[in-house]
């Protein structure tokens, strides 16, 4: 379960940050579909969070909240920019959010 979990967060990520190759309302879709799923993954490891990872949530929704104002006030290019700047940040993150993760994950499976 939490294996798939993982794969389909990977993957909705993968789709929203391909944003060039697939078009917004592609991007717009999968980005909700990430928010989702990554409620649900922080729900099944809420035993586990720390202020990292809270902060991480809450850049996702920072993230999620700046880009529905941006497709709702359109006329205001400056949200877009704070929107892809937030984005950015958060590309960082999650990566070093993945490699903490596998690293403890193989380093488990070691033992």
């Amino acid at each position: 379960m939490k294996k798939a979990l993982n794969m389909a967060l990977f993957l909705s990520f993968m789709i929203t940050i391909m944003v060039p190759v697939t078009g917004i309302h592609v991007h717009k879709l999968a980005a909700t579909a990430f928010l989702l799923l990554s409620c649900f993954h922080m729900m099944t490891c809420r035993k586990k969070m720390s202020g990292k990872r809270w902060l991480l949530f809450v850049v996702i929704l920072v993230s999620f909240g700046s880009g529905v104002c941006g497709m709702v006030l359109d006329r205001c290019p400056i949200i877009l920019k704070i929107h892809r700047g937030i984005s950015i940040v958060l590309v960082f993150f999650l990566a070093i959010h993945i490699f903490v993760f596998h690293k403890k994950c193989m380093s488990s499976k070691r033992n």
